[in-house]
């Protein structure tokens, strides 16, 4: 007797390619946001946009350092 698994993968998807979508989702943002900030950089040049243009370097700087450590992980698991 023979047992059908409805449209399931046949590779259960582990931890790393969570980690790599993850790290795909996050270098899309960061690219968003440094879109976003060349946006503000351009043109709100009036000294009272200056806190957002800090929070857009904040986010930016956020989302790369978030996935350089995703990056980290999916290379440790892969044993580099």
């Amino acid at each position: 007797m023979s047992y059908s698994y409805p449209m399931s993968d046949p590779h259960p998807r582990d931890d790393r390619d969570a980690v790599q979508d993850l790290v795909r989702d996050l270098a899309e943002i960061a690219a968003h946001i440094g879109q976003l900030k060349g946006d503000a950089n351009a043109y709100l040049t009036d000294p009272n946009y200056s806190p957002l243009r800090l929070r857009l370097e904040n986010a930016h700087a956020a989302v790369e350092a978030a996935m350089v450590e995703a990056r980290r992980r999916v290379r440790l698991k892969e044993g580099r």
